[in-house]
């Protein structure tokens, strides 16, 4: 059975806040621990497990166009019963367009989890990915902050840089860098995103289009 991704609560000092979201009650959390911060993407979460695609529901197998990609690519190579790896996919443009990238490189995997759900370290992450050939999130920070002031300010400055794919950047993802109990998720996760960041609701699959594609080397 496919694990669902729990829903990410927002960093405190987020300049948007979803309306209703859950806002991360102990930015303390991430003082004087490594932690990483990822670039947050705009695409769909997606899992793959078990050589299929599964979008956040997780309850079957996703079917649609705009999985082309990662299906093609990257899904086959995750067989295992008990690896989930969870993405973004950007090959459907969501809010942020992004610069054209090569057809193998529209998902970028951002978690790991083994067969009692807890999520593995970010190392263990790399790695993993890194032996199947499958990108990872831009890491923008890796290391400890001495203050929730410090983390404040990297997160204003990150923010006020553009995307590593090239574009806007819709937030950063900040975590601890070691391994967790899924019922620890809330509390060692959190996101921050971009003022005036929307939320890309299901209609989007609708009027759906492709990422443009890099013209591939011969």
């Amino acid at each position: 059975m496919a694990l669902k991704y729990p829903r990410t609560p927002y960093w405190p000092y987020s300049p948007a806040i979803g309306r209703g979201a859950r806002v991360h009650s102990d930015p303390d959390r991430f003082v004087g621990e490594t932690v990483v911060a990822t670039e947050k993407l705009d695409g769909g979460n997606t899992l793959l497990h078990e050589g299929k695609v599964y979008a956040r529901s997780a309850s079957t197998p996703s079917e649609a166009k705009w999985m082309a990609m990662v299906k093609k690519h990257h899904a086959w190579k995750v067989r295992g019963p008990d690896v989930f790896l969870y993405g973004e996919d950007i090959y459907g443009v969501h809010s942020i367009e992004y610069a054209p990238v090569q057809e193998d490189r529209t998902f970028y995997a951002f978690s790991l989890r083994g067969p009692d759900g807890a999520f593995a370290s970010f190392a263990e992450l790399e790695t993993y990915a890194a032996s199947k050939g499958i990108p990872v999130v831009p890491v923008l920070f890796r290391g400890r902050f001495a203050s929730v002031g410090h983390i404040r300010a990297f997160m204003e400055d990150a923010h006020r840089e553009p995307s590593a794919l090239g574009g806007a950047r819709e937030g950063v993802i900040l975590r601890l860098a070691r391994g967790f109990p899924s019922a620890e998720f809330a509390a060692n996760v959190c996101k921050s995103v971009r003022k005036g960041h929307v939320q890309t609701d299901e209609h989007w699959t609708r009027y759906w289009r492709p990422c443009e594609l890099a013209v591939s080397l011969p």
